[in-house]
């Protein structure tokens, strides 16, 4: 799980970076800009949380109920990807 929580971070955080770049040239309304900004921004915290916190005791051999973030992360990333598609369009 760490290893896949320093992946994820690393990806997401380069995604964001250039997804927010084509968010400057999307022909979006300011509430659905700052929506999408902040569901692109959540994803790279949500997920690497998720697969850190889930397993946080050196004794856990399986992840706890928090790995439900991952999830919650990847919504977010579809959803703020989605609206930043619209815009685009």
């Amino acid at each position: 799980m760490w290893r896949a929580g320093h992946a994820h971070a690393g990806v997401l955080v380069l995604f964001s970076l250039v997804a927010l770049i084509y968010l400057d040239q999307a022909d979006l309304s300011p509430g659905f800009r700052s929506l999408a900004q902040w569901l692109i921004v959540a994803a790279p915290v949500l997920m690497p949380l998720g697969f850190f916190l889930s397993v946080v005791r050196p004794k856990d051999t399986r992840p706890n109920r928090l790995i439900w973030l991952t999830g919650l992360g990847g919504a977010s990333l579809a959803a703020g990807t989605i609206i930043l598609g619209i815009g685009l369009l």
